[in-house]
């Protein structure tokens, strides 16, 4: 994205990070990695759960259309991806914005996003990004997007009883828009992942899904 950093004295563009992108390392404190305002034209930060979701974005340039940062975790984002969000947003002030699966796997990654490791407690202040935005997917996507059938995944009983868990952490437990969304998945009886988009049309969720949810204000948080 827009962002010159400095990785032990060496200047990045990642604007020209081709078609990899920069490899965030596993220590980005501010002796390793540094940020510099003057040097970040971003607006915001979208974090993505894949690798292949992020090659969406970074092909169809994303980034440059809507200036913005777009990282992603491989999965659940490693201590380097959270603690550089963290930075990120409160050193250069740009608001994060999560686009993950819609299934309690997406949610859990939320949480720890949010919130930080509940095992890791004491590492919250230095990760957790309490105000970071969940965009989607939703529960609601399926019909409101209208997908095929066969995008669909059947939830099995280890997702029911994660979902379970996830809808009763504290600061899910108080949120009546956070009980809907897991109380529909589970209803649903399903679960999609973000490729579902993609498999609607190849550039939907780039140049449609997340440019409608960011214009409407249409988020979790």
């Amino acid at each position: 994205g827009n962002i010159v950093l400095t990785d032990k004295g060496d200047e990045i563009d990642c604007a020209r990070m081709g078609s990899g992108g920069y490899a965030i390392p596993s220590i980005v404190e501010p002796e390793i990695v540094q940020l510099d305002r003057r040097k970040c034209d971003a607006k915001f930060v979208l974090h993505v759960e894949k690798g292949t979701v992020w090659q969406r974005f970074n092909e169809d340039r994303f980034w440059e259309k809507y200036n913005c940062i777009l990282t992603h975790g491989a999965g659940q984002p490693p201590r380097g991806v959270r603690r550089l969000l963290h930075r990120l947003h409160y050193e250069l002030k740009l608001p994060v914005y999560c686009l993950l699966d819609n299934d309690p796997w997406g949610y859990y990654i939320y949480s720890v996003i949010k919130q930080g490791s509940i095992n890791l407690a004491f590492e919250s202040q230095r990760m957790a990004i309490p105000a970071a935005r969940y965009l989607g997917l939703r529960s609601i996507d399926f019909t409101r997007c209208q997908l095929s059938e066969g995008v669909k995944i059947k939830l099995n009983d280890n997702d029911r009883k994660r979902a379970r868990q996830v809808a009763s952490y504290p600061w899910f437990a108080k949120k009546r828009n956070w009980q809907r969304e897991i109380d529909r998945m589970l209803k649903n009886d399903f679960k999609l992942e973000v490729e579902a988009l993609i498999s609607k049309d190849i550039s939907y969720v780039t140049e449609e899904y997340v440019p409608a949810r960011l214009e409407e204000k249409d988020w979790l948080d």
